[in-house]
């Protein structure tokens, strides 16, 4: 009986969202690597294809995620609060954690046949998660931070505060979060185009 109230519950459509967001990450991931490997050659049209996926699939998954967290987590105290952080943390620790690990041994077993080396475990875990587990990782810390709403009134105001910051932070509005934005900017371009950060 529970299981049909669950399969009732579930939202077709962003079961259908998150499958064409996993297909434009395969496809993304498939073409960098094939490139990286020079087994294709990096012409203008893998340029438009990879920037154009680039530009909104992991915005998709993000955008799934907030909704589910949004329509199904209710956190209005602390002891909540902690509740969810301890089923956050096992349901994208977990996997985060073996999938890390299982990538960090396999390359480096066979570091001399991959685009990408690693550095140490710990920092790998901690500091700087693997392509592509970190997206758990960050996910991890959205719903850490990430207030939950009571009414639609209530999100919209998030929402126009969430808004408000990233403009502020993109015309340099507040000076000290710029700098924080611009390095962190940096760095993501840095990660994303490695040819630019020479």
């Amino acid at each position: 009986m529970s299981e049909q109230i669950t399969v009732r519950t579930r939202e077709k459509w962003v079961d259908d969202v998150k499958v064409i967001a996993c297909i434009l990450v395969v496809l993304g991931h498939f073409f960098q690597s094939m490139t990286k490997a020079n087994i294709l050659p990096e012409n203008d049209l893998y340029e438009w294809f990879d920037t154009t996926i680039y530009y909104f699939h992991v915005p998709l998954f993000f955008i799934c995620s907030g909704y589910i967290y949004q329509k199904y987590s209710k956190v209005n105290s602390v002891s909540n609060w902690c509740k969810n952080v301890a089923k956050k943390a096992l349901a994208l620790g977990v996997p985060y954690v073996t999938f890390t690990i299982a990538t960090w041994v396999l390359k480096k077993v066979f570091s001399s046949s991959v685009n990408d080396q690693i550095g140490g475990l710990g920092d790998t875990i901690l500091l700087h998660p693997t392509a592509p587990y970190w997206y758990l990782y960050a996910l991890f810390f959205i719903f850490l931070i990430t207030p939950t709403f009571s009414s639609v009134k209530a999100a919209a105001i998030g929402l126009m505060v969430a808004v408000t910051v990233k403009l502020l932070i993109l015309t340099g509005g507040v000076q000290r979060l710029r700098s924080v934005d611009s390095s962190f900017k940096r760095d993501m371009v840095c990660a994303r185009y490695e040819h630019l950060c020479v």
